[in-house]
């Protein structure tokens, strides 16, 4: 990872009045920042790019290649996947979820999908240290995306599975790394996961699974196979 300054100088630039599409950019790529699990990444733009870079240097991952076939992806007891009736209105939709979660946030970028318990925090909880109540996080979470404008599929090698009627590739997250060293993973040495199907117009999905959740291989794929993008979903940036 490169120096945190070296990153803050990146993303100054020259002082001018930004336009109405450079902030709606700039909030795009921050909420990536905030979500993706891979190494930090420049970021354009405001003083909101600027906090979604500590955030995404306190969560940065990165992914490597599948393993066995078909395991529990935790020691945590296995979950159903159950049909999800709830509202989910714009970029992605989804057709099964674990059961005991929802769709905690649906927006053209991305989608989300937390435990139920994210839907009522207490008057105590900060979202900043609990992440799983911050609809723009993905940590604890699972998060369905479409790749970034600057990806073209997986960089890494994985496991090819059938995702409905399309290709797919399956890969097993690395340890994450932070400046104060490696995240710990969770109980049985889970890391996540990432599923990339490719879609009619040659751009891939992403579902990504936090490390913990508990899903097997093959109800990622089943998971995955229910994932509709709509007209409305939209690419990131970096």
């Amino acid at each position: 990872m490169n120096d945190l300054r070296d990153h803050l100088s990146q993303i100054a630039g020259p002082v001018s009045p930004p336009t109405a599409e450079q902030v709606k950019a700039d909030l795009v790529r921050g909420r990536r920042a905030l979500r993706r699990r891979r190494t930090v990444q420049c970021i354009a733009g405001s003083s909101f790019g600027v906090a979604a870079l500590a955030a995404a240097i306190a969560f940065a991952t990165t992914g490597a290649p599948a393993s066995a076939p078909d395991r529990v992806t935790a020691a945590a007891p296995a979950v159903q996947l159950v049909a999800y009736k709830g509202e989910q209105p714009q970029g992605f939709t989804v057709d099964k979820v674990p059961d005991g979660w929802f769709v905690q946030a649906s927006e053209p970028g991305y989608l989300t999908i937390a435990p139920d318990k994210a839907k009522k925090p207490g008057p105590g909880v900060n979202p900043s240290e609990e992440p799983v109540y911050a609809p723009d996080v993905f940590v604890d979470k699972i998060a369905v995306m479409l790749e970034s404008k600057d990806q073209n599929g997986p960089s890494r090698q994985g496991k090819t599975v059938k995702v409905g009627d399309r290709e797919g590739v399956l890969l097993k997250s690395l340890q994450g790394q932070t400046p104060d060293g490696p995240v710990p993973p969770a109980p049985g040495g889970d890391t996540g996961w990432e599923l990339w199907v490719k879609q009619p117009s040659g751009v891939y999905l992403i579902v990504q699974v936090w490390q913990g959740v508990g899903l097997t291989e093959s109800q990622i794929v089943e998971l995955g196979a229910g994932v509709h993008v709509h007209k409305d979903a939209v690419q990131g940036v970096g």
